[in-house]
């Protein structure tokens, strides 16, 4: 199908357009349309449309399965994968694939993709980014793909061989108590300081240390996930961005993430102050956030926070005050060291953490604090007294 139509052009002159839709992609079933101008008569832009038809028939006829692209490949795999994962996880996906890996891999074909090839930009991915491993991986899960549509007969990528990891120096990610007491201090400082009136900040981070919970699921949290009367926090949901950048509220990581965790004392009472504060300040605003359905961390908009804003609260704390340095992350694995600290099992730790793998606990249990690791010594030595 085709439409035909005179324009003006800008010096007055007339001339012929014409839109057409010329068929479908042989591989990935999308229209294809094209749009061409600047011809003298409509019987000469006729004339190029039946050429371009053929040209288009011949190239189709000639064109199948064995010369499909990875890129082609790829954009067939992600139609799948959105079916059967989150949205930030295809947003993800999409990043590293598109950022770090079409550009090796996009226009091979890929039953031309060699195990030595494949190798190289291992290798190379090894010598340049901390994620080699993750772009090794997804490339190979669309080469799978390939396998499971009969496109390839074998998996290049998953023949190759994995660079041992580069040794790193790291910081330790998890404060001790006397370290988190001086956070709060230096918080609150900067709460008084700031002239502000909102104990918005103090709720959040205190979340953070007091619960173990994860920063997507404090930004979720509404106050109808607060029991005031149980003194509990329901966990349920994270918020994160899908593949368009748009703040979405999904399910948790896993379903062990979906949890009940018991508040202290001190935490409900800031809870209770900041639903208070809330209402006051953002009534200001013109907001009504009375609902249990509001949000608990809103902007001045009352909408959802980006991912990335309580890293910037954070980041400037830290700087602020010259602290040791912590991502928000660390926070989660300051609390789970200090309930081992404080003689919780690991089970239990496990449980309010929502880890699904022990194995994840266990590896937090390794990085206690200094202080623990030399009771751990005494106790034993005191136990055997010998």
């Amino acid at each position: 199908m085709a439409t035909f139509k005179q324009y003006e052009k800008k010096n007055g002159s007339k001339a012929w357009q014409f839109q057409a839709y010329l068929g479908s992609d042989p591989i990935t079933g999308k229209p294809i349309k094209t749009t061409r101008r600047n011809f003298k008569t409509k019987k000469e832009a006729q004339l190029a449309l039946s050429r371009l038809q053929v040209d288009f028939n011949n190239q189709n006829n000639q064109l199948n399965t064995q010369s499909i692209t990875f890129k082609q490949l790829y954009d067939l795999w992600l139609e799948q994968y959105r079916l059967k994962v989150k949205p930030s996880t295809v947003a993800t996906a999409r990043r590293f694939i598109e950022d770090y890996c079409l550009q090796y891999f996009g226009n091979l074909q890929v039953r031309k993709i060699s195990v030595p090839y494949c190798q190289k930009i291992v290798n190379k991915w090894h010598s340049e980014y901390k994620q080699y491993h993750y772009f090794r991986k997804v490339v190979g899960q669309v080469l799978q793909f390939g396998i499971q549509m009969e496109l390839i007969e074998s998996n290049p990528m998953r023949k190759t061989l994995l660079p041992r990891r580069k040794e790193v120096e790291t910081f330790p990610n998890f404060y001790t108590k006397q370290q988190l007491e001086s956070f709060f201090a230096c918080l609150n400082e900067h709460i008084e300081a700031s002239g502000r009136t909102s104990t918005k900040l103090l709720t959040f981070f205190r979340l953070l240390a007091f619960t173990g919970m994860r920063k997507s699921e404090a930004l979720s949290l509404q106050w109808k996930d607060i029991d005031f009367i149980k003194k509990r926090v329901t966990i349920g949901k994270t918020l994160a961005l899908d593949e368009n950048k748009t703040i979405i509220i999904q399910e948790p990581k896993t379903k062990n993430s979906q949890r009940i965790i018991t508040l202290d004392k001190i935490t409900l009472k800031i809870l209770k102050e900041w639903r208070i504060n809330q209402k006051k300040w953002y009534l200001n605003f013109g907001y009504n956030t009375s609902s249990p359905n509001q949000f608990l961390f809103t902007n001045k908009f009352n909408e959802l926070y980006y991912p990335q804003a309580p890293n910037d609260w954070l980041y400037h704390i830290l700087e602020k005050y010259d602290l040791p340095k912590i991502t928000l992350h660390g926070f989660r694995h300051t609390h789970a060291s200090l309930l081992f600290e404080s003689g919780a099992s690991i089970k239990e730790v496990q449980e309010r953490l929502g880890h699904k793998d022990v194995k994840t606990t266990m590896n937090i249990y390794a990085h206690v604090t200094p202080e623990k690791i030399e009771e751990t010594g005494e106790r034993f030595a005191n136990y055997v007294n010998f």
